[in-house]
């Protein structure tokens, strides 16, 4: 059980503002170190915006900002479009509180709304797992470098959404996938 001086408290979620991003690169950096831009995700992250109506901050009683999540668009195998969650990070002193599953749920209750069906990560299988999010369904795609395979994760949030998908992730492209819309129409 949690004691007053550990309890959370009422939360509030919102969509991550612009005054946000200072903070939120504090507690990346907390929680990551700074080697973190050296992964692979971090090279499917660069030069691409994150999606923002699924990027959230955790806002406790106080009105700090003390967690965020966000979210970003990649493609597999040039054809099939997916989110790429993280980073996830909380404030060291609040891990453990909740406010992280606070912001997976909703951050993927949002994503499936937003008509989004499937979603992938790189994380502790102990933890994501609670949410869904499994290795088998990620057998068959790849990632353009190295990763710890067990922490190679998907999450379909259409049920059978990973069902033939399998190439590598690639950046996600507007560009590309604007020309490929096009010619489509004219085929």
């Amino acid at each position: 059980m949690v004691g007053p001086a550990r309890d959370p408290g009422r939360l509030r979620l919102l969509r991550e503002r612009v005054r946000d991003d200072g903070a939120i690169e504090a507690m990346n950096e907390a929680a990551f170190g700074p080697d973190r831009q050296h992964k692979t995700v971090y090279r499917l992250r660069e030069d691409v915006k994150p999606i923002r109506e699924l990027c959230f901050v955790a806002i406790d009683q106080k009105g700090r900002m003390v967690a965020s999540i966000r979210n970003w668009p990649i493609e597999i195998n040039e054809k099939w479009p997916a989110i790429l969650l993280g980073p996830l990070a909380i404030a060291p002193e609040l891990r453990g509180l909740g406010y992280g599953k606070a912001l997976m749920w909703h951050s993927m209750a949002q994503s499936r709304m937003q008509g989004h069906s499937r979603i992938i990560l790189v994380g502790d299988p102990e933890y994501y797992n609670q949410f869904g999010f499994r290795r088998d369904l990620a057998l068959h795609i790849q990632l353009p470098g190295w990763v710890e395979e067990r922490r190679f994760l998907a999450l379909e949030l259409v049920a059978g959404a990973m069902i033939g998908v399998h190439g590598m992730i690639g950046k996600w492209s507007p560009k590309k996938r604007a020309s490929t819309s096009t010619r489509r129409r004219r085929n």
